[in-house]
């Protein structure tokens, strides 16, 4: 949740959450772990104001708007810096370095035609990873594009021949070992095809998490090169040392994102799918959209998961979820 809380804190902040007024040893209970390991999260979490002690040792979780907000103001302005120090720093060199040593360093694309091709030419090019941010702001390459429909001159064949199926090229990469780390906000998940894109690149084998906050579009090819979107129409190329900025910026959002899906786990596919996007703070109607149902079924979907694990509420159903490992 925050860098500063450890998982077995946050897993005990949970609970309390899910059961107020507990005490450690029922907490110790619901979570499966020794009372003094329990007792010592309690403790590290009243220290930073997130539980308070009760009447008969209750443990009571302070109002978590009050208790995190602070926290994740904090995370998404670092965040926020770090995105501004890098376009900052690509201006800087674009503006100031380029004359002297060309385009070696940075090289600004401009026209969304020419930002689509050469991002296509960027992933196609990769020999061992790419990482990279999908946002539902993108007015370059869409969602649908960008997973399931890019055709003709927009996908360059090493050989000199274009490709006619944009999946064929994922499953390329898949063959030659590229591999993918994607990251979206909750914006691309709003994308009509977005689910349906995403699960396209779990099925190839990429590993996708899902960030709270907007992000800004980035791709990294091989920790050589990078792309970052400006503008709705420009984006900057960057080749090392400045490329590793950006990837320093994808690691630490990779490290605060949550698992968009984990391993197979018996829950239906569609409750699970439903669980994600509620979790990623989508609304029932949007919900329904992205999975082409009702907002009614997703309701009694998720009515019929409290029941089956004793949550009165949704964030209980969270908590529970993730407890569960069923995302």
């Amino acid at each position: 949740m925050f860098d500063d809380l450890l998982p077995q804190d946050e897993a005990v902040y949970r609970a309390v959450l899910a059961f107020p007024g507990a005490g450690a040893g029922r907490l110790a209970d619901e979570l499966g772990r020794p009372v003094a390991v329990v007792t010592a999260s309690v403790n590290r979490l009243a220290d930073t104001g997130l539980v308070h002690s009760g009447p008969d040792r209750a443990v009571i979780a302070s109002p978590p708007e009050l208790a995190l907000g602070p926290r994740l103001a904090r995370s998404r302005e670092r965040l926020r810096r770090s995105e501004e120090m890098l376009a900052q720093f690509a201006e800087t060199y674009h503006r100031e370095m380029a004359p002297a040593r060309g385009h070696d360093l940075v090289e600004l694309i401009e026209g969304p035609e020419s930002v689509a091709h050469r991002l296509l030419q960027l992933e196609y090019g990769a020999q061992r990873t790419i990482r990279a941010f999908q946002s539902g702001a993108n007015q370059a390459i869409p969602a649908a594009d960008t997973f399931e429909e890019a055709k003709g001159d927009d996908v360059p064949d090493k050989c000199g021949h274009d490709e006619d199926d944009g999946l064929e090229r994922v499953r390329r990469h898949a063959v030659t070992g590229v591999v993918y780390r994607l990251v979206v906000d909750t914006a691309f998940l709003q994308e009509p095809v977005g689910t349906r894109a995403l699960q396209t690149r779990l099925d190839e084998g990429a590993e996708v998490r899902v960030a709270d906050e907007p992000l800004r579009k980035i791709a990294i090819a091989d920790d050589a090169t990078a792309m970052v979107q400006i503008s709705d129409h420009a984006s900057v190329m960057l080749r090392q040392p400045l490329a590793g900025l950006a990837g320093e910026l994808f690691e630490a959002t990779w490290a605060s994102a949550r698992p968009f899906v984990v391993k197979e786990t018996g829950l239906d596919p569609l409750d699970r799918q439903i669980l994600q996007l509620m979790l990623a703070g989508l609304t029932d109607e949007a919900l329904a959209h992205q999975l082409g149902t009702s907002a009614r079924t997703v309701q009694r979907r998720l009515r019929a998961l409290m029941k089956t694990t004793g949550a009165t509420t949704r964030m209980q159903l969270g908590w529970h979820t993730f407890r569960r490992g069923w995302v």
